[in-house]
Formats: C-alpha cells, structure tokens, sequence
C-alpha cells in the first residue's frame, strides 16, 4: 500500500516551496525582499528592497501573513511544511517581534523626561544674563511651555502597546486552514509519475458483480440511486430498471433512460485503466472487485460523454458543466485517498486548478451506499414480458443485429478493437453481446 501521507507534513511536489526556508528569509531578511525573491515573486522583492521592507511595514505584513499559512508561491502553491515547524516559527518571531516592539517602546519612554529636568532653566538663565531688558519678557512664556508640551509624548508608547499582541492573537484563528476540504485531502496523497498499462485487463476488475449482497448487480443499483420516475422490470425481484429519468452531472441535461436503447452509462469516476497506472496493478482480487463496484466511484451518465472521456484523469478530461466540476474533482480525489491511488504531477495541478475556483469546497464523504432491491424513485413496476424461445441452432457466424458486416465473436474481441462498450445499432453489437439485454454489450 502506498503512503497516505498521515504524517503532518504534506508531500513536496516538484517545484514547492520550503515553509521553513522562507520563513528565516523573512524573518532575518525580509526587509530586503529575500522571501519575496525565494518565492519567486521578483517585482515585489524588488520594490520591497528598494523601500527598505516599507520602512518594516511591509516586512511585518508579509511576516504575519506567513505565520497564519496564508502565504503561497508566484504559482499559488501552499508551502511545504509540518506542524512542529509552524508552531516552532510562530513562537520565535512573536518572541522576537515582540521584543523589537518593545525596545522601541522603552526607549521613546525613557527619552522624553531628559528635557523636562534642566533644559529650560538653562535656557532662561543663559538667555537672561546678556541682555535682561529684551530677554526677560519675551522669553519666559515660551520657556514654561516647553516642559508640558513634551508631556503629551510619553502617552504615545502606551497606546502603541495593544500593536505588539496582533500577531500572538491571529494566530489560532488559522491553526489548521484547509481541514476538512478537498484540497487537504488533496495535499495527503502521494504524487508519482504514470505507472505501465503492462498486464491491464478490465475483466480482472469484476464489474458489476453483487458485492454488497443485496441480489442485485451493481448496474441496476446505481441505476436506482440516481435516476427518479423510476420503472422496474416484474419478475426481477425489484433489481432491474427498464425506464427512468437521469438529471445527468457531466453534461448538465435530463436524459430519459430506456433499458432497450440506453443512452445512459454507468461511469468510474477514477478509471479502471488510470486506476491500474497508479497503484491498482499490485492489488489482490478482492480489492479490484471491490473498487470497480464501489458507489463513491460510480455515476450515472450521459453515454457519449462516458466514451469521450475514455479512461482519461483530471489533467486530460473534465465535465462540460462547469459548476460539477469541483465535485467531480473532490470525488476523483476522495476514491483515490480511500484505496491509497497516487496522482500524477499534471493531474494533481489540475486538481489543484479546478479546487482553486471553488475555494474552500468540502471533501467528499464515503457515506453513499447503493439503495436495496425495490428502493429509489419507484413509481411504477411493468409487467413481465414473454421471453423469445432459445434457439439451439448454431450459425457459423452470428450477424451483427446492428446490419453491418462487423462480428464479433465475444467480448475479448469487443475490447482489443477498443469498441467497449458496445451499443445497440453500433456495428457488429449482437445479442450474445449484451449478457443482461439492456442494449449495452461488454460493459
């Protein structure tokens, strides 16, 4: 099993940034724009050195943006770091910034009195000594004012105090940014490149066996889980959906589903294929069974859009409708943390793309079972009908019922031409085909 990345500190994809690299920058060389520079933002290193850290202005800003995890690199990447580091930082610069403050504090108190002492009746008298007919007069007002204007500025530390608290208190309203979001979940799987396609073969993977024990294949109870106005077929026990209505996610439309010419497909969220390129091909049986029947991983979609997408991942195919794409992400992200997938470089910056549009989108939750035989949007159940007779003749080659010249002996032949799945009316679709006849062969 891959790591699933639950130590603390989240994994460093090729090109992030160190939090603790940038942090002694800033904290030691912020002024002159080191941190900037580092996170390769140029133009505000430069303008940062140039006004000495905006006169220390800018310097603590970015200082404290930093310490509350709101920082990110010129791409908008989170820093690399862990818990231990954070805290570690957090307590030397406040201790240090508080500190600086401080001093500064101390010493426009300490000033101000040195005056107030001799300074004005020093004044008076040298004044008064050469010239006592002109002096005398016009400079005692002034003299006695001195000392209470000067007053007025051993108030100002005080009131500047309450600053020095800003940093220590901002810092627990961020602790943990991020939790609970997909993008957090995101940031614990592993990144690796794409494994080979070597020894992949969708049979291995045994969809749509009844792994929930419910009596039902898992098709038919996806199908009942997202499609209303639903029309059961007698006979089955409540299991097989004839008809029903698919308000479908990828493409934004309501698709009416007929089991006799469906153009509704049930899809992998996270591929079968790309699943085996990123950690499925050292899985045993049970697993791969597992995944391919699993709810979180299944939709139900629009048929053309389901072969478009192919086995693509995140970084090659998304959906048409723009405002399923956070969810479809956040799934993708959650299946491949479950069963301990990693994503590729390019996929996951996809990811982290899409996530960026939709700041703060939940992950999602593994709490979405496939309802039991006769549940769901049932209004309506239809009578049996009368199976045709079987045949017991053997053609020596079976005719496509799509017309064409295209055969198909089984399924394995379906898949090496890359014609999987199979619709009625596509060339060379045949009823032996179509094991369940719901219109779909070699699904």
């Amino acid at each position: 099993m891959q790591d699933d990345g639950r130590s603390g500190r989240s994994p460093q994809r090729r090109g992030q940034k160190s939090y603790a690299i940038t942090w002694v920058l800033s904290l030691f060389l912020g002024a002159l724009g080191a941190d900037r520079f580092y996170l390769g933002r140029w133009r505000t290193g430069a303008l940062k050195l140039l006004t000495f850290g905006g006169l220390y202005l800018w310097w603590l800003v970015d200082l404290v943006l930093l310490l509350v995890g709101r920082t990110r690199d010129a791409h908008g990447r989170p820093l690399v770091s862990d818990t231990p580091t954070r805290w570690a930082s957090r307590i030397i610069s406040s201790a240090l910034v508080a500190g600086f403050v401080g001093l500064i504090a101390l010493g426009s108190a300490v000033e101000p009195p040195a005056p107030a002492d001799g300074a004005p009746t020093i004044a008076v008298q040298q004044i008064e000594e050469p010239d006592p007919t002109t002096a005398a007069p016009t400079t005692e007002a002034p003299t006695t004012e001195a000392p209470t204007t000067a007053a007025p500025t051993t108030e100002a530390p005080t009131t500047a105090a309450p600053t020095t608290a800003a940093p220590t208190t901002a810092a627990p309203t961020t602790e943990s940014p991020g939790a609970g979001t997909a993008l957090a979940v995101l940031a614990g799987l592993e990144e690796k490149g794409r494994a080979p396609k070597t020894g992949y073969d969708r049979e291995l993977f045994h969809w749509r066996d009844d792994v929930d024990r419910n009596g039902c294949d898992t098709r038919n109870d996806v199908l009942r889980r997202d499609l209303t106005a639903i029309t059961l077929k007698a006979g089955t026990d409540g299991c097989v959906v004839l008809t029903g209505t698919l308000d479908d996610p990828y493409g934004g439309e309501e698709i009416a589903f007929d089991r006799s010419d469906s153009e509704v497909d049930i899809d992998h969220v996270v591929a079968l294929s790309d699943a085996w390129q990123s950690g499925a091909a050292s899985w045993d049986d049970d697993t791969r069974r597992a995944f391919a029947n699993d709810p979180l991983n299944l939709l139900a979609v629009d048929a053309g859009l389901n072969r478009q997408k192919g086995d693509g991942d995140a970084a090659t195919w998304l959906p048409p409708a723009k405002d399923f794409r956070c969810e479809y992400v956040a799934r993708q992200i959650a299946v491949k943390a479950k069963y301990e997938l990693w994503v590729k470089p390019a996929e996951g910056d996809a990811m982290e793309r899409v996530l960026g549009t939709c700041d703060g989108f939940a992950a999602v939750e593994d709490d979405d079972p496939t309802p039991d035989r006769g549940d769901g949007d049932v209004v309506t159940t239809a009578p049996e009908e009368a199976e045709p007779e079987p045949t017991t003749e053997t053609p020596e080659k079976q005719q496509s019922s799509s017309g064409g010249s295209v055969y198909y002996k089984n399924c394995t032949e379906v898949r090496e031409a890359g014609a999987d799945p199979i619709h009625r009316g596509d060339p060379g679709y045949a009823e032996h085909l179509d094991g369940d006849g719901d219109g779909v062969g070699c699904e």
